[in-house]
């Protein structure tokens, strides 16, 4: 059976900032019990930082994580007072670097320890839209395009020192 917390959603976090930073605090443990209990967790999701792969308003199932976490598996992970979903897209010296589908820049470097679960499955007006008969080999392609950004920013980088 699945549950369900009051939908707070605010851009690409399950948990809006504007909210008091306490609450996540409260909803934290309450979502690790279920989670614990290998029993997956609905929420809605609202923003843009992941589309394509999920639309704004979709509701998203929160699992355990799996025994080994793939690069482009969506992983849900606690920042600061929000929860946000975006895709694994590296692994350096003991934490994880995700990215939204949609960003050009990775959020900072998460230690793996802050993960709380992985996404399973997304659903718009109860239908399933994610994932897709093809979506492992694209969140592939989101991985390598992490990969391409970084080296593009490296030689921005240089290119600006150079001129200085």
């Amino acid at each position: 059976m699945d549950r369900q917390l009051p939908d707070t959603s605010h851009a690409h976090c399950l948990c809006p900032a504007a909210r008091p930073a306490h609450l996540i605090s409260e909803w934290l443990p309450f979502l690790r019990e279920i989670l614990a209990r290998e029993e997956p967790f609905r929420w809605r999701l609202h923003g843009t930082s992941m589309v394509p792969t999920l639309p704004p308003g979709c509701e998203i199932d929160i699992v355990p994580l799996p025994a080994v976490v793939r690069l482009g598996d969506v992983v849900v992970f606690a920042a600061g007072d929000t929860l946000v979903a975006h895709r694994l897209v590296h692994r350096s010296r003991g934490h994880w670097i995700t990215q939204g589908d949609a960003r050009r820049t990775p959020d900072r470097p998460l230690d793996p320890a802050l993960v709380v679960g992985a996404v399973r499955a997304a659903y718009r007006r109860e239908r399933r839209c994610w994932p897709r008969r093809l979506s492992r080999p694209w969140s592939l392609i989101w991985v390598v395009r992490y990969h391409v950004l970084r080296a593009v920013r490296a030689i921005q980088g240089v290119r600006k020192r150079l001129r200085l």
